[in-house]
């Protein structure tokens, strides 16, 4: 089965083959918004693969994009920065979860009822 790849980078670049976004609108999509991507996010944050040949670092292929009201970062990286990145988010959230259960708040799925 073939990889997914997200359709669109939204900064249109050329140089960059998007992987995955998760992106927000300030708006319900319309059905046809959602189907055509023909709309602008507020925010997102999205990987890609950087195809340009004129890369600062050869190895650093991996785009990064976070970009909301405040931030409007791009980050060429290689596969130890990923997992550099990976490895610091995942620890701030073992301590959140940590400090959360130290005051006393489990946090439990809400459970899907049929109506």
């Amino acid at each position: 089965m073939p990889i997914m790849l997200y359709p669109k980078c939204w900064r249109g670049r050329e140089d960059c083959q998007p992987i995955h976004c998760i992106d927000g609108v300030d708006h319900e999509l319309t059905e046809e918004e959602y189907h055509t991507m023909n709309y602008k996010p507020c925010s997102f944050v999205c990987s890609g693969k950087n195809t340009s040949e004129n890369r600062k670092v050869d190895q650093d292929i991996y785009r990064l994009c976070f970009k909301n009201e405040e931030t409007d970062e791009m980050s060429d990286n290689d596969l130890q920065d990923l997992t550099s990145i990976v490895s610091v988010i995942g620890a701030a959230l073992n301590l959140d979860a940590c400090q959360k259960h130290q005051r006393g708040i489990v946090e439990i799925p809400a459970e899907h009822t049929k109506e």
